[in-house]
């Protein structure tokens, strides 16, 4: 996980990135952005703003670290079900690395969808994650590690 500037028309929203591709196919191999997504779901699950029949895919998902990228894993498949409920112009089952502009074509990258919706979800924590309830200890160290000192 790395912070990410997201320029949108003449305002800056600070975002979150990840180092690696997560999902189906996606590289899988930085424990704290695989946390940072099985976490996401975990919270999105217990949100009353999330639809029913996608809560029942986002409780399936388990906060451990792992992702095998294959078709029956539970966080492949709830991004699949994220990706196409939001009509996600790359409907892949994987989270890519927001590059360049953020977008892709007219569409945020799908990591800063996700983002901006946690932020909508939790607006006094937003971007310290690490205030947010069970966050996890890798996606902690994170955020701390983007905060400058002195």
């Amino acid at each position: 996980m790395k912070p990410y500037l997201h320029h949108a028309g003449n305002l800056v929203h600070f975002q979150w990135n990840l180092d690696c591709s997560v999902g189906k196919g996606g590289a899988n191999s930085l424990p704290a952005d695989v946390f940072y997504l099985q976490w996401y779901y975990s919270l999105a699950a217990q949100h009353p703003l999330t639809p029913e029949d996608r809560k029942s895919i986002y409780r399936q998902v388990r906060i451990n670290g792992i992702c095998r990228g294959s078709d029956d894993d539970p966080l492949v498949a709830a991004i699949f079900a994220h990706q196409r409920a939001l009509n996600h112009p790359q409907v892949d089952g994987k989270v890519s690395v927001a590059q360049g502009t953020g977008k892709i074509g007219v569409s945020a990258y799908f990591i800063l969808r996700l983002g901006a919706r946690l932020a909508n979800m939790y607006p006094s924590q937003w971007p310290r994650l690490d205030l947010i309830p069970s966050c996890p200890a890798l996606v902690a160290q994170a955020v701390h590690a983007a905060i400058p000192s002195v």
